[in-house]
């Protein structure tokens, strides 16, 4: 079983960039950004100084520090993205990026192709897989262009963060996970043929509330009566319609989507480090969603460690 022992994030994350400053990386005109503002309720969105590298680098590093030096040896690092054509192709630059943090014996793999899902859609697979070696999960992109920095139902922001699996005690346990694809839809709503924009507009609705019906079904012998739904930075009004469906309104944890935006893969990451820093009386369950072009949809069912009172290390 996956042990989610920490998640990273840069000191710079939470500063946003005000909608009307946006023009050359979003290209946003005066309709749009009223438009974003009132049926999205974006304000702002994250931007990073520094291009992909530099901007990855000290999250990596943050999550290699707190490896246990007998850890360091050997293990796995996959960056978890949403764009093939975001990530210096032209050269070994993950690869580089590991050596530099002292991961020479660990496995390098760039994950997409699941969009802004790849993240916990890669959880799925290290699940089925049941590696034990330390697991890091890098995110973060750029937001480099008009053409991709923005969708039809949200803005794209560049957090970089880092989560560590496998390493110490603590943490959150991955109790499940589950994945759906829409094939149909595999271009982004702003390629497709007006048909296939038609037909995903009238079905996105109703596939991602029967997947979420299908993964509290497949969660049922874990889940807890207390369980918190957090879910991904995007499509501010679907979100709501699921959460009125479910009758969550009590049970749900939203990121600051109007501050930070749609943060490709690394939304669930940073909703959790805000969950986590809600305090102690929060729920110790986490029914976690993310969803990225293709379509797919991926779930993720986390259990905090409980710890003892008495000494605060894990039991």
């Amino acid at each position: 079983m996956l042990s989610l022992t920490a998640v990273h994030l840069a000191d710079r994350h939470l500063v946003p960039t005000p909608l009307a400053a946006l023009g050359d990386s979003h290209g946003l005109t005066p309709d749009q950004l009223r438009m974003y503002h009132r049926f999205y309720g974006l304000q702002g969105v994250a931007c990073h100084p520094g291009d992909l590298g530099p901007m990855l680098a000290p999250v990596l590093a943050r999550a290699v520090a707190s490896l246990p030096p007998a850890q360091r040896v050997r293990g796995q690092l996959f960056y978890c993205k949403t764009q093939t054509h975001n990530t210096l192709a032209d050269r070994h630059w993950l690869r580089a990026l590991a050596d530099a943090q002292g991961l020479a014996g660990w496995e390098a793999s760039a994950v997409t192709m699941t969009s802004c899902a790849s993240a916990l859609t890669l959880l799925h697979f290290a699940g089925l897989a049941d590696t034990r070696e330390p697991l890091i999960v890098l995110t973060g992109e750029k937001a480099f262009h008009p053409s991709v920095s923005r969708l039809p139902v949200g803005l794209l922001a560049e957090v970089p963060a880092a989560a560590l699996f496998n390493s110490a005690a603590g943490g959150w346990q991955v109790r499940g996970t589950t994945v759906r694809h829409l094939p149909q839809f595999y271009q982004n709503p702003d390629a497709m043929a007006a048909e296939d924009r038609r037909a995903l507009q009238g079905c996105y609705v109703d596939a991602l509330r029967a997947f979420l019906h299908d993964s509290l079904a497949h969660y049922a012998p874990h889940l807890r009566d207390d369980f918190t739904f957090l879910p991904h930075n995007l499509n501010q009004p679907v979100t709501t319609q699921l959460i009125r469906h479910f009758g969550w309104q009590s049970r749900s944890f939203q990121g600051d989507v109007a501050q930070i935006g749609h943060a490709y893969c690394s939304d669930i990451f940073v909703n959790l480090r805000a969950f986590e820093a809600a305090g102690p009386t929060a729920s110790d369950q986490l029914l976690v969603l993310a969803a990225g072009t293709g379509v797919t949809f991926a779930t993720c069912l986390l259990d905090r460690t409980p710890t003892d009172p008495k000494t605060g290390h894990c039991t």
